[in-house]
């Protein structure tokens, strides 16, 4: 996996809240979960919208000439909604640590 503290600095940089479009600072960027390539982050915008977004990385990834890629498959997408179809844990109790 890259160096973390360069990723949340890249997503800092590439994303902002889908909502009202304003810039997210490092504190407001959660890792919820890391699983292949693939980074899962919560983020909360100074007017409290909560996203989850998705991220795709690779090894090859540096934080000061290349962006995080941020396609993923579609079979990661449907293997993602069919393990959610069955998930029976509570998301909010889980990510408000």
């Amino acid at each position: 996996m890259p160096n973390m503290p360069e990723l949340l600095k890249q997503i800092q940089r590439d994303l902002a809240c889908p909502i009202c479009g304003k810039k997210f600072e490092l504190s407001q960027i959660k890792v919820r979960g890391a699983f292949e390539q693939i980074l899962v982050v919560q983020t909360t915008c100074t007017d409290g919208h909560l996203t989850v977004f998705m991220s795709m990385f690779n090894e090859e990834n540096k934080a000061d000439d290349t962006k995080i890629e941020p396609a993923i498959t579609t079979d990661e997408v449907l293997d993602l909604s069919n393990s959610l179809k069955s998930f029976k844990g509570d998301f909010e109790k889980i990510w408000a640590k």
